[in-house]
């Protein structure tokens, strides 16, 4: 046998080793695989589709709407989950809040809702003719206080202004108040 052969044949025995150890190591590390089929968090005690919910303030006017295509409440942990949600926060003066997500969970009795996947907050425009609209993902609202937070890549758009950072406290209401947390940007185009 030339030495050739034999560091071909020491190579392909090396690399069909390596290649059985890579599949036995890939066996004991990965984790187990979950049924197919849907999860469940406990048990669920009511459900609701296309729901909408209205809440009044003391005079009788629109407070909060509530819309979303699913609603889901387990009884088990007391929580609600909530499918492509809705939210419009109304103010005394100007044109309402609209906030939008992909997914929201409201625990039991808690003030605060958790917005999950990309979330979109929206106003028209106002008495001084700017609209606004705020792009990031899996946010906190608490809408009793009309407060908003996110730790995430926020987009703040209000023509000709647009500011960027990470993390945001978001003070709705009709005096709006944006603090972003880390790594502002901001631009302001000239008309």
């Amino acid at each position: 046998m030339s030495i050739f052969a034999l560091r071909s044949l020491v190579t392909y025995l090396s690399l069909a080793t390596l290649a059985l150890l890579t599949w036995w190591l890939a066996g004991i590390f990965m984790p187990d695989e979950e049924p197919a089929g849907p999860r469940t968090y406990g048990t669920i005690d009511y459900y609701s589709k296309n729901l909408s919910r209205t809440l009044m303030d003391e005079n009788g006017k629109p407070k909060q709407l509530l819309f979303a295509v699913n609603l889901t409440h387990y009884m088990d942990k007391d929580r609600t989950e909530l499918a492509q949600p809705v939210l419009t926060l109304y103010g005394t003066d100007g044109p309402p809040w609209v906030i939008h997500s992909d997914t929201a969970i409201m625990p039991g009795e808690g003030d605060t809702i958790f917005l999950n996947g990309n979330v979109l907050i929206l106003r028209e425009r106002d008495e001084n003719g700017r609209t606004l609209k705020i792009v990031t993902q899996n946010a906190r609202v608490q809408p009793d206080n009309n407060y908003a937070e996110t730790d995430e890549f926020i987009q703040v758009l209000s023509p000709p202004d647009e500011m960027t950072g990470k993390g945001a406290q978001v003070h709705f209401g009709d005096d709006l108040k944006v603090t972003i947390l880390s790594d502002v940007r901001r631009k302001h185009e000239i008309p």
